[in-house]
């Protein structure tokens, strides 16, 4: 007879009863652990895992996805075949630019990919990133990011999805449902929301630090993404902070990860510890003496697995159990959740990679078109002058000067696999090894404070030779216009220290009808890195002397379109009040410099939107565009005994760009914004209607962007809130009617008691094309209070 463990037809909670039965305590912990491998060959899994593992992190440098899905293949064979009760392993990798192995397909950074402000494509990406991980046997994303980013100091804005909940909530919820497979998740992949909660806001900037957040916007806030993942795509894993908050670690806080988490987010899937977490509640912030006393005090507080080794989590709990300091259920709890996520995607009937299927899922025009698509679609256009761009076809010389101009690492974000491969080779090069096996730790090791040293040219060359499509900006532009003589010349590094190509390219730059001049720092890991996880800067402005370069660019009086790339927005007053013509491109992937060229040539019109706040320097952050009343940019002038409408003495409060700018080649206007109720129950909806028209001369897309105020609450509430948004194509003289619908719970809030709370009064719908660009207002009335469930609020508007 079949055990139950391995019957299909069975229920999962009827397959875990039966094999937990079955389980030894060492296999339990087995189940709660990790093994880390990163090496291009394949590990003999029998000496690494006797017994069996749960989970790995399968950090392969291997050349080619045949390779990876070999990896698969072999690790789970063993498991199955040759371990007492085959328990497949949950393999798993980054995803959030597509899955971080060799041949995968690389697209736009997350804060490229909310610069579309395109919930359906993002849906389609995800989901090409699952048959890709699925074809190699990989069936869990440590992907995507939740965190909410407010300050520009912090190295990791290009992982998010930038500023506001409501973007995050929508892109991050299509993500996870695209990734997850809602019609099957036996061929989906588990979706990792991380970093829980409130990673982008750290005391000073820092990664890893203090979070300064009120209990209130913790869950207003930061845990809204979270909830609508949860809520609408049944979330299947969510990774811990590494921050402490209210004095607790987060990786070992009841309150947070038990409370919070599954009590009033209604979370039932497993979490796993963010890299070494539990090795930091000993140090630093020593709540605990040794490592199996921070296991128990994680395990304790809900935390079901640890990465990327045991540490804490070891066969050394026994003893803990038998001293009554941890009680065997909650080990069970924890293994449960494990061995539920892999009866649910199906791994005991099929763990191994699918080489068919490998065939056809990687670069398939599908995939290259949509992530030409979403490259385009992410270029912002923040500023454009005196006719600067599209370009004309018949210009005789161009000049690509700066440190992008030849760089293709230039359109990758850390935790896609160039820059991975960066990572891997710049260690090389500095000539660290491994404290432990597939222990990732990365020393920033600086000879004087503020050293950025060159990439080494290995990384380019690397990245060249694996991905055929990725072409650097000055090619880009060549071949699309073949009859203009195209140059290039650096200047400058991406530090901005080594400034002995300035001539140069000055010389080049004064020759050419157009200088296209690349700026801005380089997004990754370690002393090579200006931005980054655990690189942080004091400094938000262009690094090192690139505003000394830009200045001379400017004296030359030619035309000038900047491109800017970085891991954080422009904020350099000179450059954006001086050059005609500016261009945010964050990290757009592996058709970056197709996707650019076309924009500065017309082919394609720029749509993209900040979905964060610029600063114009480090002394505003953080700096939001729904500060609450009172506060920042939007308090100044108001009612004080002392009122200054600039807010400081020595600037003025308001940023550089504000959220969801953006500009277009056309113009476009809004008329007619009409209500279908003027007054609402608290359970009820209204739908805003909104006419978009394109007065201008060339096709283009805009992104509509429905705005409310709620006019007098019991609370302190923002100045004003993104409700929902829609990106639509008009056509020339032509125009659109766009439909907004808004559920009343939409408009909740945590009263003084913490309970969600749909607040009888006027509130003020306000729609645009940017935060600080409303063209249309329509006001209208809640007439009645209510107590409603925060797990079943609306989280953005619908568009009908």
């Amino acid at each position: 007879m079949m055990n139950i463990y391995k019957d299909p037809t069975a229920s999962v909670p009827a397959r875990a009863d039966d094999l937990m039965a079955r389980m030894s305590f060492e296999q339990k912990i087995d189940q709660i652990t990790c093994l880390v491998t990163i090496t291009p060959d394949i590990p003999d899994f029998k000496q690494y895992v006797p017994n069996g593992i749960g989970n790995v992190g399968a950090f392969s440098v291997a050349s080619s996805a045949q390779q990876i899905a070999e990896y698969s293949y072999r690790l789970q064979k063993f498991l199955v075949e040759e371990t007492e009760l085959g328990i497949p392993a949950l393999i798993h990798c980054e995803a959030a630019a597509g899955a971080q192995f060799s041949e995968a397909n690389v697209f736009p950074s997350a804060i490229s990919q909310s610069s579309t402000f395109d919930i359906e494509k993002i849906g389609r990406m995800a989901s090409l990133i699952k048959n890709q991980m699925y074809a190699v046997g990989f069936r869990q994303a440590l992907s995507p990011v939740f965190d909410v980013a407010r300050d520009a100091r912090w190295g990791r804005i290009t992982e998010t999805y930038g500023e506001d909940p409501t973007l995050t909530a929508a892109m991050g919820s299509a993500f996870v449902r695209g990734l997850q497979d809602m019609q099957d998740r036996t061929r989906g992949i588990a979706a990792t929301a991380k970093h829980f909660v409130g990673h982008g806001v750290t005391e000073g900037g820092l990664n890893m630090g203090r979070n300064l957040v009120t209990e209130r916007e913790l869950e207003e806030v930061h845990c809204k993404p979270f909830q609508a993942a949860i809520s609408e795509g049944g979330l299947m894993g969510i990774m811990n902070s590494y921050c402490s908050m209210n004095g607790e670690p987060i990786a070992c806080s009841n309150k947070l990860l038990t409370d919070l988490l599954r009590g009033r987010l209604g979370f039932a899937g497993f979490v796993v510890s963010d890299y070494i977490s539990i090795d930091r509640i000993v140090d630093p912030f020593c709540v605990a003496s040794t490592y199996e006393e921070a296991g128990i005090k994680a395990l304790k507080a809900g935390l079901d697995v640890e990465y990327p080794r045991p540490k804490g989590y070891t066969y050394a709990l026994k003893g803990a159990v038998e001293r009554g300091d941890i009680d065997m259920a909650t080990i069970d709890r924890a293994v449960r959740r494990v061995l539920t996520a892999k009866f649910t995607l199906g791994l005991f009937e099929q763990p191994y990679p699918d080489t068919e299927m490998l065939k056809c899922v990687l670069h398939t025009k599908e995939a290259d078109e949509l992530n030409l698509t979403l490259a385009k679609e992410a270029v912002t256009l923040l500023k454009n002058e005196h006719g600067a761009l599209p370009l004309c076809a018949d210009i005789r010389k161009i000049a690509v000067i700066g440190p992008h101009g030849d760089s293709v690492r230039s359109y990758f974000a850390p935790f896609s696999y160039p820059a991975a491969l960066d990572m891997t080779i710049s260690r090389d090069e500095d000539g660290q090894g491994w404290e432990e096996p597939g222990l990732i730790i990365y020393d920033i090791r600086q000879q004087y404070v503020g050293q950025i040293r060159e990439t080494t040219p290995r990384v380019e060359k690397r990245i060249r030779d694996d991905y055929r499509n990725v072409k650097p900006l000055w090619q880009a532009v060549a071949e699309r216009a073949p009859q203009t003589t195209v140059s290039y010349a650096k200047g400058i590094n991406y530090a901005g220290t080594d400034v002995g190509g300035i001539d140069e390219a000055l010389a080049v730059a004064a020759e050419a009808d157009v200088v296209i001049l690349t700026l801005g720092g380089k997004n990754g890991w370690g002393v090579t890195s200006t931005v980054g996880e655990g690189v942080d800067s004091t400094d938000i402005d262009l690094p090192g002397r690139q505003e000394e370069f830009a200045r001379a660019v400017f004296a030359l009086h030619r035309k000038t379109v900047v491109v800017h790339f970085d891991g954080r927005p422009l904020s350099n007053c000179f450059v954006a009040s001086h050059f005609d013509a500016i261009v945010e491109a964050w990290q757009l992937g592996e058709f970056g410099g197709q996707a650019l060229a076309a924009i500065l040539f017309g082919d394609a019109n720029p749509s993209g939107r900040l979905p964060i706040t610029a600063a114009r320097n480090a002394g505003q952050l953080p700096v939001y565009y729904s500060l609450p009343r009172g506060s920042g940019y939007v308090s100044t002038g108001h009612t004080g005994m002392i009122r200054n409408t600039k807010g400081y003495i020595n600037d003025t409060a308001k940023p550089l760009y504000c959220f969801g700018h953006g500009l277009s080649y056309t113009t476009f206007a809004y008329r007619a914004l009409t209500l279908s109720e003027k007054e609402i129950a608290a359970d009820g909806k209204v739908t805003a209607t909104i006419v978009v028209e394109n007065t201008g001369n060339r096709d283009g897309a805009e992104v509509v962007q429905l705005y409310v105020t709620d006019t007098v609450a019991s609370m302190v509430r923002p100045t004003l809130e993104l409700l929902g948004f829609n990106r639509v194509h008009v056509k020339a003289g032509k125009a659109v009617t766009v439909m907004f619908e808004v559920e009343a719970s939409g408009l909740a809030f945590l009263d003084a008691d913490m309970n969600w709370r749909v607040e009888a009064g006027e509130f003020v719908f306000k729609v645009g094309g940017a935060s600080d660009r409303i063209e249309q207002t329509a006001a209208f009335t809640v007439k009645n209070t209510k107590i409603i469930d925060g797990k079943t609020r609306a989280f953005y508007a619908r568009v009908k």
